[in-house]
């Protein structure tokens, strides 16, 4: 139980930092071998599949921090009650987008990977790969912007709602 817990707390922070650091890794070793003239053809193409990962896992992390881009001049004006419903449209407002996104992308995935199978030109792995980033990240937000809803919804029940930074997610 312990386990999920930090999972549900740290995931997304941990793939990114791992991600990062992939790419940095990658990036040092070809400056370094293209230094002694020895240049790696695959460099290029892993660190642009990881910064696109880390990308997309840090939107939902945005999102799970309530981060992301939004307007807030109207929660200035109102109390916690409409600070809380403008919480909920704009979490609303991030599902809906990130599943028609999910969506499209799981089925550009399948085409891509499946039926017109399309390889990467340096590592030659499968482009589903590549292309499951987005899908990957937008089905993540949609997670997040839910557990999002439900955590406010708790909160105002139990007149916790002033524990809600508009912004920059729950105290």
């Amino acid at each position: 139980m312990r386990i999920l817990k930090f999972l549900d707390q740290h995931m997304e922070e941990i793939l990114c930092v791992f991600l990062l650091a992939a790419m940095t890794i990658v990036v040092f070793a070809q400056i370094v071998l293209k230094w002694f003239h020895m240049p790696l053809a695959w460099s290029e193409e892993v660190a642009r599949y990881l910064f696109i990962y880390a990308v997309y896992i840090g939107a939902a992390f945005s999102t799970k921090r309530l981060t992301h881009q939004k307007v807030d001049v109207l929660t200035l004006l109102v109390k916690e009650r409409g600070k809380l419903i403008f919480n909920l449209i704009s979490n609303i407002g991030v599902i809906v987008f990130a599943s028609v996104m999910m969506i499209y992308g799981w089925q550009v995935v399948n085409n891509i990977a499946f039926v017109h199978v399309s390889r990467a030109p340096a590592t030659r792995i499968n482009m589903g790969w590549a292309y499951a980033a987005p899908a990957t990240g937008m089905t993540l937000c949609v997670i997040r912007a839910i557990q999002n809803i439900i955590i406010f919804i708790r909160m105002y029940k139990n007149g916790k709602a002033t524990d809600v930074d508009m912004k920059g997610g729950v105290n």
